[in-house]
């Protein structure tokens, strides 16, 4: 019996073929991306993948514009409280980043700003704007309604947010689910208790 196949689209190639591009970059980094190792994960010859494509640059900014959709989808609804979107984010970013380790490296990684081209480069600094502009919106949302404290520059906090959000990508049992199954909180969730207001009562003189 002759085994069938479904024939992708253009689009649905090319998405293919950059879905496969940040994997390789996860697994073996960006000197592991050969056209050779690009083809066999798609199964395709080198040949067509330029069929595709025009270029290796044309490639890695394809995989950056995915990307890009990746990171838009953890961005949560804007109309939800200040504290609920900063965890819902916080947890969306631990998920997609442990399972697609390849974009933390284009965010963070200097040899990404020297190897992607310039239009790519563009798109991912506007992004790590974009990123945190929400998230110091959200928090000065939250330090004026008294959610968090008020006590610590907002670059502060913002920088603490952020770094713990990163150290968490990889780790076991904080993929970001919200609460784990036994019910005790996430580091998240340890993170947003630890900027809450002290409630302990002022003892009088």
């Amino acid at each position: 019996m002759s085994r069938q196949t479904t024939r992708r689209t253009g689009p649905e190639r090319r998405e293919q073929i950059a879905l496969a591009t940040l994997r390789i970059i996860g697994r073996e980094g960006l000197s592991g991306l050969t056209t050779a190792a690009l083809a066999s994960e798609v199964d395709l010859t080198s040949g067509a993948l330029f069929r595709h494509f025009e270029s290796r640059d044309a490639i890695l900014a394809e995989a950056v514009r995915l990307a890009e959709v990746l990171i838009e989808g953890t961005f949560p609804d804007g109309s939800l409280p200040a504290l609920e979107r900063l965890r819902r984010l916080a947890h969306a970013r631990v998920k997609l980043l442990t399972k697609e380790p390849a974009i933390a490296w284009l965010l963070r990684s200097s040899q990404a700003t020297a190897a992607l081209p310039p239009p790519a480069v563009r798109r991912l600094r506007k992004l790590v704007k974009r990123s945190r502009a929400y998230i110091r919106e959200a928090l000065a949302e939250a330090v004026a309604t008294g959610e968090i404290r008020g006590d610590v520059s907002l670059d502060g906090i913002l920088i603490i947010f952020t770094s713990t959000v990163h150290a968490l990508v990889g780790q076991p049992g904080v993929r970001g689910e919200g609460r784990r199954a036994t019910g005790s909180a996430t580091p998240v969730d340890e993170l947003l208790t630890l900027l809450t207001p002290s409630k302990t009562p002022k003892t009088r003189s």
